[in-house]
């Protein structure tokens, strides 16, 4: 049985013409750092396949209090606080605003397989407000956006599953080097992770 996280965080970096290296050497460091100083929850990044470039970042959270927690843990971790925002400070001018949502899960609303945080090499997003049904799992922002994922291990994969799709889906490739990945993540794809 996959478990879907009750609260998505969804981050979302527009990234600037020609900052694709400096910004992946950037990130790359960051995940060495989290995990050197003990990052408290899993995090994945991920970029879009398409134009325009875009870095989503996700974070889960089973509940509210856990969310919060997380938060609180991060706060505490003075080291790691401090070496994010040095690097954060490293990525200015590479990427346009950033975009932040929280999004909810809507089981009903979702359909089999159900698709959690970790899984696929390759995600298959689509983002609406149309009420429609759409083959995936759905999280929904609270200004109505819909954000529903469904994952390949495959570029073929996810191309058939772009035949029918939205106008407004896209294929994001996991970057296992700016992840702070999960123990489950790693153990489901061991080659891929390591």
């Amino acid at each position: 049985m996959v478990e879907v996280l009750v609260i998505l965080q969804i981050y979302r970096e527009p990234l600037r013409p020609a900052s694709e290296q400096a910004y992946d050497a950037i990130e790359a460091e960051m995940a060495r750092v989290a995990a050197q100083l003990g990052c408290p929850n899993p995090y994945l990044g991920a970029e879009s396949l398409g134009d325009p470039k875009e870095v989503w970042w996700f974070n889960g959270y089973e509940t509210t209090e856990k969310q919060q927690e997380v938060y609180a843990a991060y706060a505490k971790n003075t080291r790691l606080m401090a070496a994010l925002q040095e690097l954060s400070v490293r990525k200015q001018g590479l990427t346009f605003a950033p975009i932040e949502v929280f999004a909810s899960y809507r089981p009903e609303l979702s359909a089999s397989p159900a698709w959690a945080l970790g899984e696929g090499r390759l995600l298959i997003v689509t983002m609406t407000t149309n009420p429609s049904h759409v083959d995936g799992t759905v999280f929904e922002a609270p200004d109505g956006t819909r954000f529903i994922f469904r994952s390949a291990q495959t570029r073929e994969q996810a191309d058939a599953l772009l035949e029918d799709a939205d106008p407004d889906t896209r294929i994001l490739a996991v970057r296992p080097s700016w992840s702070f990945p999960a123990l489950e993540w790693v153990t489901a794809d061991p080659d891929f992770w390591t």
